[in-house]
Order: C-alpha cells, then sequence, then structure tokens
C-alpha cells in the first residue's frame, strides 16, 4: 500500500482516472511543440546599401563598427558628391589601417575632378584638422594642401576679407609653408580685417622699422588696436612729441583720445588755455563731437557740454554722446531725462535700462512711476519688476502690490507669482518697518489687504503682520 501511494506521487493518477478530452489537447499541444521546435530559424535580413540614401550612409561612416565603416566606404567608391568630401577627410585618421586607405584611395581619384580645387578651399579647416590627429595619411595630406597652395588669389582674399578662425589657420600655414612671399604678406597683413592678423605685420614693424615709420603708421592707421599699440610703443620710448600727443587726443577712437589725454595730463598740459585758443563759437559738427568727448573726459563745465553737442547736426550722435556722459558719470540719470525732454524726445525703454544701469543711481518709487510714464512705448511686466531688484524688501512690497494690475496672461501670472515668493521669501527677517510716502501708505492699507491673502505664506509671519498692523493701522 505504502509502494502504491509513493508510484503515486510520482507518476500520478492511471490514465483511466482522467478525462478523455483532457489527454487528447495535451498530446495535441505537445505535437504543435515538436513541430514548431523543429522548423529552421528564419535569418535576419539586413537592409541592402543599395536601398539607402546617402545621408544614411554618411552616417554608417560614423559607425563604431569599423567593417561597416569599410563596407559604406567600398559602396561609396564612385560617389562623387560633395557631402561625402569631408566625412572622408575625417576617415583619413581612421583607426582601422584599410579605411584609413579607401579614404586616402578615393580622395586619390577624387583629385581628378574639376571641382577638387574648390573643394579644397571650401573644407581648408577640416584639412588643417587632420594633420592634428593621431594617424595621418601624410601622402594625401600633402595633396590636399598642395592644392590649396596654388590659389594664390583665395589666399589673398580669405586674409584680406574675412575674420575669425579661417584666415587665422590660413596664415599659420602660410608662414609655415611659404606659400606667399613675406614682403607680400606683410603686405596682406597690414589691410586685413582680422585683428590677429593684423598683429602679425605690427609685430614686425615695431620689431624691425624705423621710428619715422612707426610714427608714419600711427598717423595713418585706420584701425583702433594699431594705433593704440603703436602709441604705447612710442610713448614706453619717448618719442612722441607735444603735438603728436595733441593729434592723438582729437582721434575717433575713444582709447586713442583716452590714453592721450593721461599722456597730456602727465605733461602738465594746459587744457584750459588750449580750449580759450579753440572756442566752441568755431567748431563744426565733427570737431563739436571730438570736443564733447574730450569735454566728458576733461570733466568740465556741465553747462557747456549741453552747449557743445547744440553745435552737432545729428541727433543720434549727439544722443549717443548724452548716453556715453552718463556712463562716465559726467552727468546725472534725471539730467539725461531732462535733456530729452528739452529737445523733444520721446523716451525709448532700452534708452530708459541702458541710462538706468549706466548711471549707477536707484530712484526712488515716486521717481519710477513718473519715469515709467515718459516711455514711448510699453514695458513688459518682467521689465517692470527688474527695475526693483536690488531695492529694499518693503519697497519691493509696494512695488509688486502697484504693478500686479498690469497682469495681461496667465503666463505672466505665473512669473508674478515666482517672483514674489523668491524676492519676498525673507521679509520676515526685516528690522526696520517701511519707510513709505503719505501717499503710497495710502495706496498700501487699500491694496495690501487683498494682496496678503493671495501669498499667506510671507504674510503670516508673526513678525511681519506685526509690522504691517501697527504700520497700517
Amino acid at each position: 500500500m505504502k509502494m502504491f501511494k509513493f508510484l503515486k506521487k510520482i507518476f500520478g493518477y492511471p490514465e483511466p482516472y482522467r478525462d478523455t478530452a483532457e489527454i487528447l489537447a495535451e498530446r495535441q499541444a505537445l505535437d504543435e511543440q515538436i513541430c514548431i521546435a523543429s522548423m529552421p530559424t528564419p535569418k535576419i535580413v539586413e537592409i541592402p546599401f543599395i536601398t539607402k540614401s546617402l545621408d544614411e550612409l554618411l552616417w554608417s561612416l560614423r559607425s563604431y563598427d569599423g567593417y561597416t565603416r569599410q563596407r559604406t566606404l567600398e559602396h561609396l567608391k564612385d560617389c562623387y558628391d560633395q557631402t561625402l568630401f569631408p566625412a572622408l577627410l575625417f576617415r583619413l585618421s581612421d583607426y582601422v589601417e584599410i579605411n584609413r586607405n579607401l579614404a586616402a584611395q578615393h580622395i586619390q581619384r577624387w583629385s581628378q575632378h574639376p571641382e577638387f580645387s574648390q573643394l579644397c578651399l571650401s573644407y581648408f579647416l577640416e584639412i588643417a584638422a587632420v594633420q592634428q590627429r593621431v594617424r595621418t595619411v601624410p601622402d594625401i595630406e600633402n595633396l590636399l594642401l598642395n592644392e590649396v597652395a596654388k590659389n594664390q588669389e583665395y589666399l589673398q582674399r580669405i586674409l584680406i576679407s574675412e575674420q575669425g578662425q579661417l584666415p587665422r589657420v590660413l596664415l599659420a600655414y602660410i608662414k609655415r609653408y611659404q606659400w606667399i612671399e613675406s614682403q607680400q604678406l606683410l603686405e596682406l597683413c597690414k589691410n586685413a580685417k582680422d585683428q590677429l592678423v593684423r598683429k602679425f605685420w605690427l609685430a614686425h614693424i615695431i620689431k624691425n622699422e624705423s621710428e619715422q615709420t612707426l610714427v608714419f603708421e600711427l598717423k595713418h592707421s585706420k584701425f583702433r588696436e594699431v594705433k593704440y599699440h603703436l602709441f604705447d610703443v612710442l610713448y614706453q620710448r619717448q618719442i612722441l612729441n607735444s603735438e603728436d600727443v595733441i593729434e592723438l587726443w582729437h582721434s575717433r577712437f575713444l582709447s586713442v583720445m583716452d590714453y592721450a589725454y593721461f599722456v597730456l595730463r602727465q605733461q602738465k598740459f594746459d587744457f584750459q588755455e588750449y580750449f580759450n585758443q579753440h572756442p566752441i563759437e568755431l567748431l563744426n559738427s565733427q570737431q563739436a563731437k571730438i570736443r564733447a568727448y574730450q569735454w566728458i573726459l576733461f570733466k568740465g563745465d556741465q553747462a557747456q557740454f549741453f552747449k557743445i553737442i547744440s553745435k552737432i547736426e545729428t541727433q543720434q550722435i549727439t544722443n549717443a554722446l548724452v548716453l556715453y556722459a552718463v556712463k562716465q558719470k559726467f552727468i546725472q540719470f534725471d539730467q539725461y531725462l531732462s535733456y530729452l525732454q528739452s529737445t523733444q524726445q520721446k523716451l525709448l525703454p532700452y534708452q530708459f535700462f541702458k541710462a538706468k544701469i549706466y548711471s549707477g543711481t536707484q530712484p526712488t518709487l515716486d521717481d519710477l512711476v513718473q519715469y515709467i510714464q515718459l516711455l514711448k512705448e510699453n514695458i513688459s511686466l518682467e521689465q517692470r519688476l527688474s527695475l526693483t531688484q536690488n531695492y529694499d524688501l518693503w519697497d519691493q512690497v509696494y512695488w509688486f502690490v502697484t504693478q500686479e494690475p498690469y497682469i495681461q496672461s496667465e503666463r505672466e501670472q505665473q512669473n508674478f507669482d515666482y517672483e514674489v515668493k523668491c524676492r519676498l521669501q525673507f521679509l520676515h527677517y526685516e528690522t526696520y518697518p517701511p519707510r513709505w510716502t503719505v501717499g503710497q501708505k495710502g495706496e498700501m492699507k487699500q491694496h495690501l489687504p487683498l494682496f496678503v491673502q493671495k501669498y499667506p505664506e510671507i504674510f503670516e509671519e508673526m513678525g511681519v503682520k506685526k509690522v504691517l498692523e501697527k504700520y497700517l493701522s
């Protein structure tokens, strides 16, 4: 009996005790599994290269799999689309040697095509980058660089008319491989648009040319940094006389003018005597512009300054001068606004914000309200709130309350809520009560209670509540 129970645990009940339909269903399922298992595993079919676009093939050239890059290069061996050219330059430094050779062979074949020269010029920076890499193909690099060197017109045009990385890298290669004769190169660099390219010529003449040549270039150069640097060199060498410095004091470049003003002060120059000898009444519009800048540096009489700028014919230049006077702390912010009113000009937002930043002053809240009313155009809510960014926290409370009616959208409401919570979160640390005027106090009594309800996390602090209850009672 015990043996029967043991066998039953292992093999289950005998077949006669099980349902016939259940047994048939089990056997059918088993047969299906055996049939599926015996079927061959299907192969994953890869998309052939012939169906891929050129953009997809270019991406394949950047694959991590070297074999994929190899097959792509082999597939594109007869392709001469210009977008492929920089990709081939990149593959010249492939860490798989066969891929470097395939790219080199393709470029070698491409060199027989008429557009090859222009491609080398268009992708010169990429060609220069190839030489900075660990793995290179020297023969192909020489082929590419020689093709660039052939086009003298291109070299000269880039040096003279371009700015940025291209002319600077090109100058380095011209010097290294002597693609242009040295005297011609110096002449090109002298007139170059890029400052660092001009620096090559400037360093050469300072080291090799006579003092007379340097003085001539100082007086006739049209570039600010050339004038300033030569001025500094000649001043240190004590070459310039007073007439030279006075001439530079009339430069159209402010940095040169400022340096000349410094030198004249060192020489104890009599500025007042000079101004008396050249009165404002005799100045034309251009001379008045120069005198206005000199007067700001000299910190002369402010009334005389406004008399000088009245001689200038162009309103835009005059406005720039007055704004520069604010920046130099020669006149105050309110004087700038008074000037605009006296000349019947509307205050533009950019003028207002620039003048406020330049002045470094902090207008009162009432002044801010008046200034905003002078603006020709409306300013955004964000600009309004930014006006009191660094003000006393109680002043900011007043400003938020009075500016709330200008909210016009859900986004502005969200920004407003964020600014309130961010800027007023430490209001309870304020030791002293607000310093609002009588008029401001009346406004706050009227509008603050509703504002407090909207931001209870700020105004329910015990210290804040006590101050407001006592101050507004």
